[in-house]
């Protein structure tokens, strides 16, 4: 084989190497030189980490992230530079035209970037959390597109919807408190579920009996606006916090819950507001 054809051959396997692997080209040629066969020096390649890191791809994650972190130093508390804090969060809610009060999108943030704390971001998680995102964002205007999924999986994910709930309950009980104040979580329930159960398809779908929870569903919900202002009207006569144990079943009741509120199973393991509930709505149906 002459000089030329086999110079040829080994730039058309690099070539080949670089599009599969995302691989730059002096990377590729040292795999190729190195292991010959191209697939030996691709198992070479996705078996060795810091060439991948190096590869064009990772190259490309390590600039959004280099973006990303930039942007969170924007917001960053300078008395404390680990944190974004409440005042930081507020300007960041106006570059991304998120209403703080009336926007449950800021609770899939938080939920999908690790916030412990309501209003408050560490960098890590932040950094993580937007570029595990569709959409390769590195940009205020990058993330403003982002939103709008967000909000629409909300209303109609079962799965996405409890992992934003269950979090939000978390983060915003009172540090040391294993409850929730009933005003709180009547605010965020109002927040979360009308949307939820007016939505098509719904997060809160009907689960025929023995479904398994955060599986999705055509059938709408059969827990409706009319059973909600019930539940909402009971928890105020009753003047209770709302424990954990309330707070995420809630949601599982939702979606098993017949109309007539038949199919509830009194051995099941509700909590007790729950119980007191089904009691409450069927005595008043006699």
């Amino acid at each position: 084989m002459s000089k030329s054809s086999s110079k040829s051959r080994e730039a058309a396997t690099i070539s080949e190497f670089k599009e599969i692997t995302g691989a730059t080209t002096n990377e590729a040629t040292k795999f190729i030189k190195k292991y010959k066969a191209l697939d030996a020096a691709i198992d070479a390649f996705f078996n060795d980490p810091a060439a991948q890191a190096n590869s064009a791809g990772g190259q490309a994650a390590k600039t959004r992230e280099k973006k990303l972190g930039e942007i969170w130093d924007r917001f960053k508390d300078p008395s404390n530079p680990r944190l974004i804090t409440i005042e930081g969060t507020m300007a960041m809610c106006q570059e991304l035209e998120i209403d703080p009060e009336s926007d449950p999108v800021l609770f899939c943030l938080a939920a999908d970037l690790g916030s412990k704390t309501t209003g408050e971001w560490e960098k890590a998680p932040f950094v993580s959390g937007w570029s595990a995102m569709p959409g390769e964002i590195d940009s205020i205007q990058g993330m403003k597109r982002r939103l709008p999924a967000l909000r629409q999986a909300l209303v109609s994910d079962p799965s996405y919807f409890k992992k934003v709930y269950l979090h939000t309950f978390d983060l915003i009980k009172p540090g040391g408190s294993r409850v929730l104040p009933l005003d709180t979580a009547i605010d965020m329930w109002t927040l979360f579920i009308p949307p939820a159960l007016s939505s098509s398809p719904s997060a809160l779908s009907h689960l025929p009996p023995g479904a398994p929870q955060n599986t999705s569903s055509t059938e709408p919900p059969q827990f409706a606006q009319t059973e909600f202002d019930a539940w909402i009207a009971f928890q105020k006569q009753k003047n209770r916090a709302v424990s954990k144990d309330t707070w995420s079943l809630f949601v599982d009741f939702i979606r098993s819950i017949d109309k007539e509120f038949k199919e509830y199973d009194e051995g099941a393991a509700w909590p007790s507001t729950i119980d007191d509930f089904v009691e409450h709505i069927r005595a008043a149906r006699k």
